[in-house]
C-alpha cells in the first residue's frame, strides 16, 4: 500500500490484513509485554458526548457497559495482584455505577487509580459527587481538553463542551487538583489529520491561557495521534483521505520509540473481562493473542509474557517522539538520527522541521518576546504544518497593509494579523493549494480570538512569480518573506515586482539564505539542497546587485548568522562553500544613493514604540538609544525621516551641503566577521 515502508522499517516486514486493507508490521523482532504496570479498564461505551475522534463509538446509546458481576470478579483480582496503577476509561466511567464501587475499594485498600474524564458528566448534577469521591481517594483525574479555546473543543466535541469543561475544570482548581497532591493532566488530541505539536510548547500555551482566562491550574498536558480507527478512521474514509494520513504516519515512523510503546506495560480490559494489549486493540476486538478466551480474573500473571498483536493503527502510536494514551514516548531533548530516504519536502510530504536536515530555520527562542506572545492564539494545526520556526517582523506595524510571500499555512500573517490591529490588512500568497487551505480554514476563528469584527486577511493560491496579477503598483506598505526568494528562478523579475507595488517609503523586509560564493551547476540542481534552502541560495553580493538593480539602493543587514550544518551527505555535496542566514530590509524611498553619503545629518529616536521603548534598531550598524544624537548618513536620515518611523524619531540636517562619503554606514559586513542570530528566518 506503501512505496516506502520497507525502507522505513528497516526490513522488518511482514503482511497482515485488518479492516480490509494491507499493511506491512514489525515482525522479525517481536514485541512481548514485560512487568503489567498499568491495567486500564474499560467500563463500557457509554457517553454523555458523542465525538467525532472517538476510537469506541461511544455515546449516549452505549449499549456495551459493565455489570457488578463482572466488576466485582475484576475487583477481586486487582487487590489479589500487584500492579501499579488502576485506570478507567470509557464512554464517560462515571455513567457506569461500577466506578463508584472500583475507586471506594481500591481507595481503602491504598491503591493508586485514575480516572479519564471528559468533564463535561462532572457538570451534571447526579454525577457531580463524583469530585468529591475523586479528591477523597487522591485519584488521578486525566481530562480532555482539545483546545484552550471555544470554537475548535466545540467543533470537535459537540455545543457547550468548552463552557462546561472549564467550569468544571474551575472547581477542580478551586479543590486543590493542579497543585499539591491532587494531579490533572489534560489531554490535546489534533482536530484532523495532522500530527499533535510539541507537548512541551503546546503545555506551555494551555498553561498560560487557562490561567489567564479561566484561572485554572494543572499539572500536565500530553498530546496523542488521532489513531485511525473507531470514528475516526470513518472520516478519514468518507474524505477519501485514510491513504494520506497512513502515508503521514509510515514517514514519520521513529524506531526508536519500540521500546517505550504503552502495549509493553499495560493491559486493557472490556466490559465482560476480556483481555487486550491497549485501548486500541480493545476498540478492533483483537484480544491478547494466546488467551482470546480467558477472562481477566483467569489470568496467572507470574506466567503472563505474551506477544503484542500489532496492525497499521500502531503507526500512531510509533511517530515522532512516539504517542499513547499517556502522551509522548520519548523526551524532546533526546536526539534523534533522520532515516530513511529524503521525503519530498514541500505540500503533502514534509511534515515538520524535524526532516530538515540543516538549520537554515531559526528556533522558536529567536522570536522576540512580543511575537511569542501571539503564538498561544495560533491555531495548532497552523503551527504544525508550517515548515518555518522564526519569523520576520519589523517594529511599527498598526494599520499598514503587509504581503507574505510565500506564507505557507499563514502562520506570519496571522502574527501580522494581530500586528497590524484590526484597521490594518493582511494578505498572503503560496503556490501550494493545501497549505493555503490550512490559512483560509481558520480566517474566521482567528479573527475572533484577536477580538476583531471580521478578518483582515486574505489568501492567494498563486505562484509567487504573478505577484502584479494581484497587487496594484504602489498599494502596499510592507512585504515580507520568510526563506522563500532563494526558491524563486527569476530572481530578478520578483525583486521588480516587489518594488513596484510598495508604496513610497514601504520596505521589503525579509530572511534568506545566502553563499559565500557562487554555487555551481550540481549543487543549485540538487532537489535535496533546493528543498533544504541551500540549492537555491544566491552568492550574497549578486543578491544585492538584483536588488540595486530593481531600485532598491541601499540593502541593509539586520541580521546574520552561519547555518550549520552536520550532515555528511550534504557536507559532501556542497564542499568548500559556506551558507548565511541573512534579514535584510530594502526601502523604496526616493533619493537613497547607492553609497552612503555624509549631509551633516543628526537622528535621535524619541521612543514611543511599545515593543521597544528604550532602542530603535534600524539594522544591524544601526541602532539608536533613546534621546541620544547620532550623526547619520543621508540614506539613514531618510530611512528614519521619510517611513512609518518618522513619528518617533528626530532628524536634524538637510541636504544642501555634501561632505563626501560617510564611511562604512549601512554597507554590510563581510561574510566572515561576526556572525549575529538577531532576527528569525525559516524555509517553508
Amino acid at each position: 500500500m506503501f512505496d516506502n515502508q520497507k525502507n522505513v522499517l528497516d526490513n522488518t516486514a511482514e503482511t497482515m490484513k485488518i479492516g480490509g486493507t494491507m499493511t506491512v508490521i514489525w515482525a522479525n523482532d517481536k514485541i512481548s509485554k514485560t512487568e503489567i504496570q498499568t491495567i486500564q479498564i474499560n467500563l463500557g461505551n457509554k457517553c454523555n458526548q458523542s465525538c467525532c475522534h472517538c476510537h469506541i463509538v461511544a455515546s449516549p446509546n452505549g449499549k456495551k457497559n459493565m455489570e457488578e458481576s463482572v466488576a466485582r470478579k475484576i475487583l477481586s483480582k486487582l487487590l489479589d495482584i500487584n500492579t501499579g496503577v488502576i485506570e478507567f476509561t470509557g464512554g464517560a466511567p462515571e455513567l457506569n455505577p461500577n466506578l463508584e464501587l472500583f475507586l471506594s475499594e481500591l481507595g481503602r485498600h491504598g491503591r493508586q487509580t485514575m480516572v479519564r474524564t471528559n468533564l463535561t458528566v462532572l457538570d451534571i448534577p447526579e454525577y457531580s459527587f463524583y469530585i468529591d469521591l475523586y479528591r477523597r481517594y487522591n485519584v488521578k483525574i486525566i481530562a480532555s481538553l482539545p483546545s484552550c479555546f471555544q470554537d475548535i473543543t466545540d467543533q470537535q466535541r459537540g455545543k457547550g463542551v468548552f463552557n462546561k469543561s472549564t467550569k468544571v475544570l474551575q472547581t477542580l482548581t478551586s479543590i486543590g487538583y493542579g497543585s499539591g497532591d491532587l494531579s490533572i493532566d489534560l489531554v490535546y488530541n489534533p482536530d484532523g489529520m495532522y500530527l499533535p505539536p510539541s507537548e512541551k510548547e503546546l503545555e506551555r500555551d494551555y498553561r498560560k491561557l487557562l490561567k489567564e482566562m479561566y484561572g485554572i491550574t494543572f499539572n500536565r498536558l500530553v498530546t496523542i495521534t488521532n489513531t485511525p480507527i473507531g470514528g475516526f478512521r470513518r472520516y478519514l474514509l468518507t474524505q477519501n483521505k485514510y491513504d494520506d494520513y497512513m502515508k503521514m504516519l509510515v514517514n514519520n515512523f521513529n524506531p526508536e520509540t519500540l521500546n517505550s510503546i504503552m502495549c509493553r506495560r499495560l493491559l486493557s480490559i472490556d466490559y465482560k473481562g476480556y483481555v487486550y494489549d491497549c485501548d486500541f486493540n480493545l476498540a478492533l476486538g483483537i484480544r491478547v493473542k494466546g488467551y482470546e478466551n480467558k477472562r481477566f480474573w483467569e489470568i496467572d500473571f507470574d506466567k503472563f509474557n505474551p506477544e503484542i498483536t500489532c496492525g497499521e493503527h500502531c503507526y500512531a502510536c510509533t511517530v515522532n517522539q512516539g504517542s499513547s494514551c499517556h502522551g509522548a514516548l520519548i523526551k524532546e531533548d533526546m536526539e534523534f538520527d533522520v532515516k530513511g530516504t529524503v521525503k519530498h519536502y514541500y505540500g503533502s510530504e514534509l511534515k515538520s522541521t524535524s526532516d530538515l536536515k540543516t538549520n537554515a530555520c531559526c528556533t522558536p527562542d529567536s522570536l522576540p518576546s512580543h511575537i511569542k506572545e501571539v503564538m498561544p492564539y495560533i491555531a495548532e494545526e497552523i503551527k504544525q504544518r508550517y515548515y518555518g520556526c522564526g519569523s520576520p517582523v519589523p517594529l511599527v506595524l498598526s494599520g499598514l497593509k503587509v504581503l507574505d510571500i510565500g506564507c505557507g499555512t499563514g502562520r506570519d500573517c496571522y502574527i501580522f494579523s494581530k500586528m497590524v490591529r484590526e484597521e490594518g490588512f493582511v494578505s498572503g500568497i503560496d503556490m501550494t493549494e493545501n497549505q493555503i487551505e490550512v490559512a483560509k480554514k481558520y480566517q474566521n476563528e482567528q479573527a475572533a480570538r484577536f477580538g476583531y469584527t471580521k478578518p483582515n486577511t486574505e489568501f492567494i493560491h498563486d505562484y509567487i512569480e504573478n505577484l502584479e496579477k494581484h497587487f496594484p503598483v504602489n498599494s502596499l506598505d510592507l512585504i515580507v518573506s520568510n526563506c522563500v526568494v532563494n526558491l524563486i528562478e527569476n530572481k530578478d523579475n520578483l525583486m521588480h515586482q516587489v518594488f513596484r507595488i510598495l508604496k513610497d517609503g514601504g520596505e521589503f523586509y525579509f530572511s534568506d539564505i545566502y553563499a559565500d560564493r557562487r554555487a555551481p551547476d550540481h549543487i543549485r540542481k540538487n532537489p535535496v539542497l533546493y528543498g533544504e534552502c541551500l540549492g537555491g541560495a544566491l552568492y550574497w553580493k549578486d543578491f544585492e546587485r538584483i536588488a540595486r538593480r530593481a531600485g532598491f539602493t541601499d540593502p541593509r543587514v539586520v541580521s546574520k548568522r552561519v547555518v550549520d550544518i552536520s550532515n555528511e551527505e550534504i557536507i559532501k555535496l556542497i564542499g568548500n562553500i559556506s551558507f548565511y542566514s541573512i534579514t535584510y530590509r530594502l526601502w523604496k524611498i526616493e533619493g537613497l544613493e547607492d553609497a552612503c553619503e555624509d549631509y551633516g545629518h543628526v537622528a535621535i529616536y524619541r521612543g514611543g514604540i511599545p515593543e521597544s521603548p528604550f532602542k530603535l534598531p534600524l539594522d544591524g550598524d544601526h541602532v539608536f538609544e533613546k534621546d541620544k544624537p547620532e550623526r547619520v548618513c543621508g540614506n539613514t536620515a531618510l530611512m528614519l525621516s521619510e517611513t512609518r518611523f518618522s513619528s518617533y524619531t528626530e532628524v536634524i540636517g538637510s541636504f544642501t551641503q555634501h561632505f563626501g562619503l560617510f564611511g562604512s554606514c549601512g554597507t554590510p559586513k563581510s561574510q566572515e566577521q561576526s556572525q549575529e542570530n538577531q532576527g528569525g528566518c525559516s524555509c517553508r
